[in-house]
């Protein structure tokens, strides 16, 4: 499959490359490295029918290319609100449905529940305070509201010279979880501040801090599948966050 050679965009590389998206919103969602597959769709259809029904652009990173200190492949998106939230959802969708390959051996049932449970979107760090709200106001309403547990990667956590945080929310009630991100990414999306690149080569930043990404042999470790992972889980460590929203 040509997932595994390169980041899979809708568009191809050469279309890709010619359009300018410097004044394009941009949202990403990570996604387990063994549940793309059923993201991209045999022969790409899956990921195309998503494209043409939202008009959103989409890319896959490449098969062995993770979010550093993770491993999860990362789903870029930008385009219009409506067109970001439904194809997050629908990456959760596949990310539920989908079973672990039998060849994935270091994936236990309990961690590929937790991170069924669990949506883990990609944000600008400039709207992590945005979306916690002065004095952790706005992550208390969230998680009152939708009944979630909410956690944001910690400054300390962050890697160095990439300015994007991941924001996790996760409940076993599927629909909260899917409403509350809705709502996250809207408040990134209306966040004058928020920008992120829709092209980063990740490979760069993971060679920094050890490598601990595995591959579709099941090779390699996981240090976070659940909400209550190393970014903080319900903690969330919003409470020592300092940003121009009063955090």
């Amino acid at each position: 499959m040509g997932d595994r050679k390169r980041a899979y965009d809708d568009e191809g590389d050469q279309k890709f490359a010619k359009r300018d998206r410097r004044n394009e919103k941009v949202i990403k969602v990570l996604c387990p490295y063994y549940s793309a597959g059923a993201v991209i769709g045999k022969g790409g259809e899956a990921i195309k029918q998503i494209k043409e029904e939202t008009g959103a652009n989409i890319q896959v990173s490449k098969n062995n290319v993770r979010f550093p200190n993770t491993d999860e492949r990362v789903i870029s998106i930008s385009g219009e609100l409506e067109a970001m939230q439904k194809v997050i959802a629908f990456v959760q969708e596949k990310i539920r449905t989908d079973k672990v390959p039998p060849h994935v051996k270091n994936i236990n049932t309990s961690q590929n529940d937790a991170r069924k449970a669990t949506c883990k979107i990609v944000v600008p760090d400039t709207s992590v305070g945005k979306i916690i709200g002065k004095a952790g106001a706005n992550v208390n309403r969230l998680k009152d509201q939708f009944n979630v547990k909410i956690g944001t990667m910690k400054k300390e956590d962050a890697i160095e010279g990439l300015r994007e945080r991941i924001v996790t929310v996760e409940s076993e009630n599927t629909q909260n979880v899917d409403d509350c991100v809705a709502e996250m990414v809207k408040d990134v999306y209306e966040d004058e501040r928020g920008f992120m690149e829709y092209n980063v080569d990740y490979e760069r930043f993971s060679s920094r801090g050890g490598d601990s990404r595995g591959d579709d042999r099941g090779s390699g470790g996981y240090r976070g599948y659940g909400g209550g992972d190393k970014y903080g889980g319900d903690r969330g460590g919003y409470k020592t966050e300092r940003s121009g929203y009063g955090g």
